[in-house]
């Protein structure tokens, strides 16, 4: 891609002061785009932390001292929160490790779930939905899972699986989407960009895949590799990183020339107030929102500023 696109892009928060030297253990974007942090609290107790755009503290709750470890955070609704852990082991028919631990906002625990090993990444809805990608363990199996037997088979092993608030599964179209000859081994990417809308980006060929409820899913393919965060909208598609560089981000039409197919548009660089790029440690893409930071430092971008930028130069 020869075209690079230059944006500044501001910090929108910075949580070191929230976190007061602590390790931030998991991270994580709703869907109305407000953010959730864990900061590791050692024997006191791990914190949930979360913020909006126009609030000027953080919103703050204890999770209790026996609280396992979590790697992803989200929002459910009736002020529930989401903690679930990447790892789960299966120990008999019927008995599976929880993994997955639903708190009050006062840091009650109300649910203990099973949500399955080998977890990418975890995105809710606003309406309660809790869509579940998996990496190559959770799919084939590990921990206990993939024995041979029905029964051990890995909850992931479909790639991306949607729950309901209940941690019950729920018909997501996603085998149907790739068809018979294609599987999920690595969901790379997910992107939950609506109650009706869901895109995903999935190792061995990375097609990028677009489910909407009752409609036929779209599927196109990539010439990207290894991307980890996808950002979309009607007609764009931002991917975020690669084999090669786990920084880049690549622009790209979904149509071109009046075909389905991804056509090259810029690659684009994100730069501080400062002027130097932005190095992103985590990125995460919700609808058309590029969501990432670096260190404690995050940002976020629109795709339709992007669009604009790249159709004016």
């Amino acid at each position: 891609m020869k075209r690079t696109l230059t944006v500044e892009v501001h910090t929108r928060v910075d949580v070191a002061e929230a976190l007061a030297g602590r390790k931030a253990k998991a991270w994580g974007v709703a869907p109305d785009h407000t953010l959730w942090w864990l900061a590791d609290g050692g024997r006191e107790g791990d914190e949930v932390l979360h913020h909006a755009e126009d609030w000027d503290t953080w919103e703050r709750f204890a999770l209790p001292r026996e609280a396992p470890d979590f790697h992803f955070v989200q929002p459910l609704p009736g002020d529930e929160v989401l903690l679930v852990n990447a790892r789960c082991s299966y120990r008999s028919e019927k008995e599976h490790e929880r993994n997955a631990w639903v708190y009050s906002r006062e840091g009650t625990l109300l649910r203990a779930l099973t949500l399955g090993d080998g977890i990418a990444d975890v995105q809710t809805t606003a309406d309660g939905q809790v869509w579940v990608s998996y990496f190559d363990e959770g799919v084939i199996g590990n921990r206990g899972w993939g024995r041979g037997d029905a029964a051990s088979t890995p909850m992931g092993a479909d790639g991306l699986v949607r729950f309901n608030a209940l941690g019950l599964r729920q018909e997501s179209g996603v085998s149907m989407a790739l068809g018979l000859e294609e599987i999920i081994v690595d969901c790379y990417a997910l992107n939950v960009a609506s109650e009706q809308e869901t895109w995903f980006y999935s190792y061995t060929d990375f097609p990028l895949v677009r489910l909407r409820p009752g409609r036929p899913s779209t599927v196109w393919q990539s010439p990207v590799r290894g991307a980890h965060a996808i950002v979309v909208s009607d007609t764009h598609v931002l991917f975020g990183g690669g084999y090669e560089d786990r920084c880049e981000l690549q622009l790209f039409s979904l149509y071109d020339k009046g075909h389905q197919r991804l056509g090259p548009v810029a690659r684009v660089v994100l730069t501080d107030e400062t002027g130097r790029p932005w190095q992103p440690t985590r990125l995460e893409g919700r609808g058309a929102w590029l969501h990432g930071a670096e260190g404690t430092r995050h940002f976020r971008v629109d795709l339709a500023e992007l669009m604009a930028r790249a159709a004016a130069t």
